[in-house]
């Protein structure tokens, strides 16, 4: 029997070679070679391609999977490992032969490869441990090759290049080369977690920043600036927020006509095609989400851009729209939800009360409202909506219950925790809910590059140690990215933000026998991690300079570690100490941690994705080459835990974990929501209290809601998340 080489050429097929690589494949597993071999015979004829053999392997193994014996899918994904390999050939030279075709073909573009000697090049190649390959299964191999993987890497290029590049900053050879090392150690062990635009695009020398929120004034100028900001944010791979907050209501008068304002609506198409037109670098769609606050005029509108109800020209399908609601709303459906509110336009409020009123929260904003009582009661405002409470919560609900958004943003909760309340306002939620920080129209643009910890890995005592390191790589990343447009150069000059994330919570409580109801424990985690970015944070404004808005800050004045003294659960840390050096040398970053959903990076990681339950023991994700098995990191240690997935839980319960891990979070945590019919009996009920509990912990944010029909499976999570921070 003939068997097809790559090159053409035929030769008569040797079975040792397949069972050299069945065996090779195997090596060290628990797993039984002869049913592989034996599945494998079947697919055999005179004339097979060997490029067919190598699939039908990693296939076949992969098809032997099940969640009790899942050790095939990492034989498949060393299968598929092996075979590219032997196409990218990456291995087969010295370093410093594959670093300049790299560099030369243009693949490793950012010009700070060039700070390296070849002397240091050929030292770094030292580090690299091309069997750290093999530890990938076929879901997190698959995830590489079609997402971050240029054409000649393999996955520990691709970790040893974007560790030269994060190490490149540092003073001195000997700082940079230890940095790479220990840099590349934490990728290629898998304990950290980059972002997909940082997977994507830093080597390339292009934006590795993952989120992004814009804020356009009631002007002309300021909306079609910020068009185009939205596409170059968008084509350079970034995750879009867009406040509607400033935009004159529809009927509000325009250029001296009364009534001659279209409203926020039509600005939310625009940047709806926008973002459809203008895809991530080609590798996947554009992805952005507009707010509206619960006080604005056209709030009932915005609540059908996504329903059968109205004009479908007024629709936009392919945006996520999110509701900003106020302490003031949300206490007025506690206490009694037939009382009224009042909806405006807020250049009418500008205009004639002198008041701004995005820039309102809590005690401002309650004080605002009463003005604008008045000036109702007075006949000074003509374009406002009297409403009941009850009546647009009724009407949030409905859609929520149907589409899974809007998202939910307590705003004020968010005012009132932001370390930069002294220098402006947080206006509304990126993307994913995660991350946010002060924007202001025409000057700033929240910008902030994510990365997590995959906790399922590292040890409890070992959080804050990572979490340090991780600081300084996403630092070192920020001082070379490539901002898209100058908005965000402002903010990445002036505020610093990044984005210290957890991948898999749910694998550590796994593995050390907890669960989402051991909120002490939850706490803990988070407590550790935001110390140890902090404690970083603090020995880089040291060594460079705290932030320039650092004056004034929370961080300056002190309460932000009064708050976090107060709120510890780890006698071990001492946030007193930090308050005194933070108060010597300050503090180089605003804002440091975003627990992001981290949908597509913890395929690739093999971990559980973000800070929620998982969404199954075992599940299949959608691929190009069909479906494929994912497993759980230790699913066969705890297989109780991981059968208790995210439909299982009340979900209104879980809002008391997500507060749990807010103490020590200092910017917001992503939460998607699961109602599983049928698991529970689902009713409005169940969505009102999930999200009145979600305020009413403290939480400042509630992601998207997926409600699961009786008879379907949830077996994958949502796109979305995928579009910034991975």
């Amino acid at each position: 029997m003939k068997v097809i080489k790559r090159n053409g050429k035929a030769e008569e097929y040797n079975c040792k070679k397949i069972k050299k690589a069945i065996n090779f494949a195997c090596d060290g597993l628990s797993v039984n070679p002869l049913k592989l071999e034996a599945k494998f015979d079947e697919s055999l004829f005179d004339g097979v391609t060997t490029k067919a053999i190598q699939d039908n392997l990693i296939l076949h193994a992969k098809n032997l999977s099940t969640p009790m014996d899942d050790e095939w899918l990492l034989v498949s994904g060393r299968l598929a490992t092996m075979d590219r390999w032997g196409i990218v050939g990456c291995y087969d030279k010295p370093f410093i032969n594959y670093f300049e075709e790299q560099r030369n073909n243009g693949e490793w573009s950012h010009d700070n490869f060039d700070i390296y000697t070849k002397e240091e090049v050929g030292l770094i190649g030292t580090f690299v441990v091309k069997e750290r390959d093999l530890q990938h299964t076929i879901a997190s191999v698959e995830t590489a090759e079609s997402k971050y993987l240029a054409k000649n890497e393999c996955i520990q290029m691709l970790f040893i290049g974007n560790a030269m590049l994060y190490a490149s900053v540092e003073k001195t050879p000997q700082a940079r080369l230890l940095r790479v090392k220990e840099f590349y150690e934490e990728l290629s062990n898998l304990d950290w977690s980059l972002a997909s635009p940082q997977l994507m695009n830093l080597r390339k020398g292009l934006n590795n920043a993952s989120c992004f929120i814009l804020a356009p004034d009631d002007d002309l100028n300021s909306i079609f600036d910020a068009f185009k900001d939205a596409a170059q944010i968008s084509k350079n791979g970034g995750g879009l927020g867009w406040y509607l907050g400033f935009i004159r209501a529809k009927g509000s008068s325009l250029m001296g006509t009364d009534g001659g304002s279209g409203g926020v609506l039509p600005q939310v198409k625009v940047l709806n095609d926008t973002l459809v037109y203008i895809n991530q670098a080609g590798k996947r769609k554009g992805a952005g989400t507009v707010a509206l606050p619960i006080w604005h005029n056209d709030i009932m509108d915005f609540f059908d851009i996504q329903t059968e109800v109205g004009d479908p020209r007024s629709k936009s399908f392919d945006i996520q729209p999110q509701v900003c609601f106020m302490d003031l709303f949300m206490q007025k459906l506690e206490d009694n939800p037939q009382q009224e509110w009042i909806t405006v336009c807020p250049h009418e409020v500008k205009e004639k009360l002198g008041i701004v009123l995005p820039n309102m929260y809590n005690e401002d904003f309650v004080e605002a409202y009463s003005e604008i009582e008045k000036a109702v009661e007075g006949g000074v405002l003509k374009v406002f909506t009297k409403y009941k409470v009850i009546d647009l919560w009724r009407k949030y609900l409905q859609v929520f219950f149907e589409k899974g958004r809007p998202y939910a943003g307590f705003m004020c909760k968010v005012n009132r925790d932001n370390p930069n309340k002294h220098d402006g306002f947080i206006y509304c939620l990126n993307l994913c809910v995660e991350s946010f920080s002060n924007t202001k129209p025409d000057v700033y643009h929240h910008t902030c590059s994510l990365a997590s910890l995959v906790v399922g890995r590292i040890a409890v005592n070992e959080l804050s140690n990572k979490a340090s390191s991780l600081t300084r790589l996403l630092n070192n990343g920020m001082m070379i990215t490539k901002a898209p447009v100058v908005e965000s150069e402002n903010h990445l000059r002036d505020y610093r933000t990044i984005g210290v994330g957890i991948q898999g919570l749910a694998d550590i409580l796994a593995r050390e026998w907890k669960s989402y109801e051991d909120l002490d424990f939850i706490t803990e985690v988070c407590e550790r991690i935001q110390y140890g970015c902090v404690r970083e944070s603090i020995q880089m404004a040291k060594e460079y300079s705290p932030y320039p808005k650092f004056k004034g800050s929370r961080w300056d004045v002190g309460d932000i570690f009064d708050e976090y003294h107060k709120n510890s659960v780890c006698p071990d840390l001492d946030w007193l100490e930090q308050k005194q050096l933070c108060k010597q040398y300050g503090i180089y970053n605003s804002q440091l941690t975003s627990p992001a959903p981290n949908t597509s990076t913890s395929l690739f990681m093999m971990a559980s994705a973000g800070f929620m339950p998982h969404y199954a023991e075992y599940f299949y994700e959608d691929n190009k080459d069909g479906k494929t098995p994912v497993s759980s990191m230790y699913g066969k240690d705890n297989p109780i835990f991981y059968a208790n997935s995210i439909g299982y839980f009340k979900q209104h319960k879980l809002t008391k974990a997500v507060g749990a891990g807010q103490k020590f979070v200092d910017t917001g945590i992503s939460a998607e929501y699961v109602l599983d019919r049928n698991i529970h009996e689902v009713t409005a009920k169940d969505v009102s209290m999930l999200v009145k509990e979600a305020w009413k912990n403290s939480t400042k944010a509630v992601y998207y809601l997926r409600t699961i029909k009786v008879g379907e499976q949830l077996v994958k999570t949502d796109e979305l998340c995928s579009s910034c921070s991975g």
